[in-house]
């Protein structure tokens, strides 16, 4: 099964790296584009020696922007299926392989694959449970997302950031659910950690502009996190396995019943 892998990044040089050494060996070619990073990003991508990866900085005049480099990336895109993969999910290989095993083996109407993803919280050791996702999709609701999608002759990106979503000629993809497929598995997203070298929030933060209180959030182990955290890497690279500091547990051990009890009621 042929997959092109689409990443748009900006600022997110902790964890672009990680990100896109997952997907390598599972895809024929990556398309980045940086739109405009002022951290270390686009030095860390040049540093990943794939002749997959095709790197360019793009320029993004605004949020609706964003739809018109993802329609670009689709132009391109010469396989059946296409990833989306950003800067800030790193895919463990066990899932991953299942995710594309799943998807080249489904009915030939399905037209999209989504997947749960772990919401890190405080460190990458750490999610939120799936109860507190709020995303809807083919009657499932919790932290899922469409992954995997197969280009269609009339698929198009429409939407503007971040409510950008793929189309064909019979409506919105993910508003299809005879043409979706859930396939149990999933993504470490680091949307609630610091994804820039340029962050310094004592609060953890996402991609959105998102903060989150301490929390204390499920357990992973060592041998549940991607491969590629404990691969040789580049020296401009941070290390991901730092583990949150005694300060956030502790007051995370306070806030997370609070929590509980306000999702539990709200």
């Amino acid at each position: 099964m042929n997959i092109t892998a689409h990443c748009i990044v900006k600022d997110e040089d902790r964890w672009v790296w990680f990100a896109l050494q997952a997907v390598l060996p599972f895809v024929s070619q990556v398309l980045v584009f940086d739109t405009g990073s002022t951290d270390k990003t686009a030095e860390i991508i040049k540093l990943i020696n794939s002749p997959k990866i095709v790197f360019e900085k793009k320029v993004l005049k605004d949020k609706g922007a964003l739809s018109i480099l993802r329609q670009e990336q689709l132009k391109r895109t010469q396989t059946t299926w296409f990833l989306l993969v950003d800067g800030d999910e790193v895919w463990p290989e066990g899932e991953l392989a299942k995710l594309i095993a799943q998807t080249d083996e489904s009915p030939s109407n399905i037209k999209a694959t989504f997947n749960y993803m772990r919401n890190c919280i405080g460190d990458i050791y750490h999610y939120l449970p799936n109860s507190t996702g709020q995303y809807q999709i083919a009657g499932q609701k919790g932290n899922l997302n469409i992954r995997l999608i197969k280009k269609t002759p009339t698929l198009k990106v429409e939407g503007v950031y971040p409510l950008e979503f793929y189309k064909d000629a019979a409506g919105v993809i993910q508003e299809q659910p005879e043409n979706l497929l859930f396939v149990d598995c999933w993504y470490l997203h680091t949307t609630f950690l610091n994804r820039s070298s340029h962050q310094t929030l004592s609060k953890t933060s996402g991609s959105l502009g998102k903060s989150k209180y301490p929390e204390l959030g499920i357990s992973l182990s060592e041998q549940e996190l991607p491969a590629v955290f404990f691969e040789k890497r580049p020296e401009i690279v941070g290390d991901p396995l730092k583990r949150r500091d005694q300060r956030y547990v502790l007051a995370a051990v306070i806030l997370t019943p609070i929590i509980y009890l306000k999702r539990l009621f709200s």
